[in-house]
């Protein structure tokens, strides 16, 4: 049976770029810590909106489009947002606002205010804008400082008005968390799905095909050594506690068996994508612990070989695609 729900009014953008595949592998964050959705402090008042619908301005934007294609997203509207508004992004990988400040807002006073959030939530298409809310999760939400040196930094109320739409909602069971333990818990998705998705994407297989293969525990704990390396070296992390604990290859290890296990009879984004001859986001997860590995000095050769591996595949895929044939339905009439 399907639960119909009503809330807020919002307006879907829609942007001639490739359609986002649903990650089936998402991963709930590890720490849950409501209380600190009240370091937030969250007015009740609700911005307000102009009716021009081609040129009013985008007081909230949620970003969910595939990572590489989120410049080209943003671009077309980037005119409607102000420095007052807030953009969300609730994405799989790492990397992406950086992208987005060098080819969207490289004016650092004209840039909106930017959330990010880890979503565990499952959700199946049924058709065009028809979704079915699949599996229960949570939303781990935090504001970005603007300026990471700021002692008690300020944020736009359209960023506090919604955190607060989100963390008000009880199905969503979303939380704030202060951006440091935010950080964190991306970076811990991150790993993970860094070993299932390529994988599972290279081997053509579930995710819990990867489980009790000992040649396959031997890769993972190669690369999961050097992700695990290359975290622990990130300068954004230094000085914060328990992180060489939190991301060490052992517990790392146990995270992936642990998620493997879980959504065993589940296909990774990454692999659905490949079948489906569409770009993956391997830049986004691979690829980003590569580039961070290089600016901190270590050298990431196994994760740089899967994700060229990941590259060609994804080519190779792609290439088939284009030479298949479209059959339309016989007509019964």
């Amino acid at each position: 049976m399907l639960d119909t729900k009503f809330g807020f009014d919002v307006e879907q953008l829609s942007f001639p770029v490739e359609a986002p595949s649903l990650d089936v592998d998402d991963i709930p964050p590890s720490t849950s810590r409501p209380e600190a959705a009240s370091m937030y402090d969250i007015p009740h008042s609700r911005p307000e909106v102009s009716r021009a619908p081609e040129e009013e301005v985008i007081h909230n934007l949620i970003v969910s489009v595939k990572a590489f294609n989120t410049v080209g997203a943003l671009m077309q509207i980037a005119h409607r947002l102000r420095p007052k508004s807030t953009v969300l992004f609730l994405q799989n990988g790492m990397g992406i606002i950086e992208e987005v400040n060098d080819k969207v807002f490289p004016d650092r006073a004209q840039r909106p205010q930017y959330m990010l959030g880890v979503i565990s939530h499952g959700v199946d298409p049924r058709g065009p804008f028809s979704l079915v809310h699949s599996g229960a999760g949570t939303v781990a939400l935090a504001i970005i400082p603007r300026d990471i040196e700021e002692v008690k930094p300020s944020f736009v109320p359209s960023a506090l008005y919604l955190l607060r739409t989100f963390t008000r909602s009880p199905v969503l069971a979303a939380v704030g968390f202060a951006p440091t333990d935010l950080l964190q818990l991306q970076i811990e998705k991150l790993a993970v799905n860094a070993i299932i998705n390529p994988l599972t994407a290279l081997m053509d297989c579930l995710n819990g095909d990867l489980l009790h293969q000992h040649s396959m525990s031997r890769v993972m704990r190669l690369l999961l050594a050097e992700i695990s390396l290359v975290i622990k070296s990130l300068p954004e992390l230094q000085g914060v506690p328990n992180v060489k604990m939190r991301f060490d290859i052992t517990r790392l290890e146990g995270q992936v068996i642990g998620i493997a296990a879980k959504t065993a009879a589940n296909r990774s984004s990454m692999l659905q994508d490949i079948r489906r001859g569409k770009k993956t986001e391997i830049e986004y997860i691979t690829g980003y612990l590569v580039r961070r590995g290089e600016q901190v000095g270590i050298q990431c050769v196994m994760n740089f070989m899967i994700k060229h591996m990941v590259k060609t595949k994804e080519r190779m895929e792609r290439e088939k695609h284009r030479h298949l044939l479209p059959l339309e339905p016989r007509n019964s009439g």
